[in-house]
């Protein structure tokens, strides 16, 4: 079952941690208002969580481009829409 992970929006947005078990995997995807073709400059990069408790960029989604992603590897990660970046959101399964 699908599940918002970041709100339609446009400015600068996290969303809160996504975390990821040993074994386990999560698609990411973005969305939009009119769906399901997401409109030109939707961009949020995806973070992973250091050891330090900060963010590190280490892949991004895109329309057009890469809308989607499987994270297949463990760990704690978040999504970061940029100012630049038309409305978008992010959903995952």
């Amino acid at each position: 079952m699908a599940t918002e992970v970041l709100a339609i929006g446009t400015g600068v947005a996290s969303s809160s941690d996504i975390v990821i078990a040993a074994g386990s995997q999560v698609t990411l995807a973005l969305k939009d208002a009119a769906g399901p073709n997401i409109a030109s400059g939707g961009y949020v990069k995806i973070q992973i969580k250091g050891d330090s408790g900060e963010y590190f960029d280490i892949d991004e989604l895109t329309a057009p481009g890469r809308s989607a992603l499987v994270i297949v590897a463990a760990g704690t990660y978040r999504v970061q829409r940029i100012l630049e970046s038309s409305s978008c959101g992010v959903f995952r399964d």
